[in-house]
């Protein structure tokens, strides 16, 4: 299997301040993955170092088996990058801008129609100019310029940022596509969710340093989710002591757990019960962070 990237102790200072520290990874190609932790964990500075636009303190990155550092110009052109907090020209029309940042690569835009019809872009949209485009909007623009021009390596920094559900989807569907032509994701977030529902693997950082390495079958197993359960009838407490089960509130009618991975022990509980409703978040980062990285 190719390594696609490769970081090796690779580290950032910025002054006294640690970015990131010792980072050691290899994606493979085919794989999307996860580059998971809070805002200020460290993510968008590895993603500058893997891009080369931030010098590391030490340490080094390859793609493709070329170091970064010596051979961008040819990486370059193979790569396709959102980067996070995304910047345009605001004078520019959306269809200029996707032309322009197409120019840059030696590549047809092969991707570019498809895309802007996916995201519901028509030429009405795109003649605009980016200045009167929302936020979601733009999102959307900066996704398809990034995949426009069919690139091996994919690097995206919160690329759901503003986006609504559906087109949430539709992303997800065209990465999905992409890995299942032989393409590698690089996938940088702070949603569990979405990070479970995409990736194959998933490192998780916190406070610039990479705590832990899982695949998604793995990290499943140790997510924390909450939920509110309320009764129309009577329960019994004890139906809930369990070792992966946490009870955080409990009123006549009402329970407030936690559970951590499986949920089907808890489904299997609440059959018997006769529920007024249900209230069942997505996992929380956090508490999985703290429940299981907390050393």
């Amino acid at each position: 299997m190719n390594t696609i990237i490769k970081t090796e102790n690779l580290t950032k200072y910025y002054g006294k301040h640690l970015g990131m520290k010792d980072l050691n990874l290899e994606i493979n190609q085919g794989e999307i993955f996860g580059f998971l932790g809070p805002n200020g964990a460290g993510k968008s500075t590895t993603i500058r170092m893997i891009l080369h636009l931030l010098k590391p303190t030490s340490g080094q990155v390859s793609i493709f088996g070329k170091k970064v550092s010596k051979y961008y110009a040819q990486i370059y052109n193979d790569l396709g990058n959102l980067p996070g907090e995304l910047k345009m020209y605001e004078h520019l029309s959306g269809q200029y801008f996707l032309d322009y940042m197409s120019s840059f690569f030696e590549k047809e835009p092969k991707w570019q129609s498809e895309l802007v019809e996916a995201f519901q872009l028509n030429s009405i949209i795109l003649a605009k100019k980016l200045k009167y485009y929302s936020h979601g909007m733009k999102q959307k623009l900066g996704i398809i310029q990034a995949l426009q021009h069919d690139p091996a390596l994919i690097i995206m920094d919160e690329p759901t940022e503003g986006l609504d559900p559906l087109n949430k989807v539709i992303l997800y569907d065209y990465l999905r596509k992409f890995k299942d032509q032989g393409k590698t994701i690089f996938f940088s977030s702070h949603d569990l969710s979405e990070v479970e529902k995409i990736c194959d693997r998933v490192g998780l950082v916190r406070s610039g340093q990479l705590i832990a390495l899982e695949h998604i079958s793995e990290l499943k197993k140790k997510m924390v989710r909450r939920m509110e359960i309320y009764f129309k009838s009577k329960y019994n407490p004890a139906d809930f002591k369990d070792s992966n089960i946490s009870i955080i509130d409990q009123q006549p009618d009402r329970l407030i757990i936690t559970v951590k991975g499986d949920i089907n022990l808890i489904i299997k509980i609440l059959s018997k019960y006769n529920l007024s409703n249900l209230v069942f978040p997505e996992p929380s980062l956090e508490e999985t962070f703290m429940q299981f990285y907390k050393n």
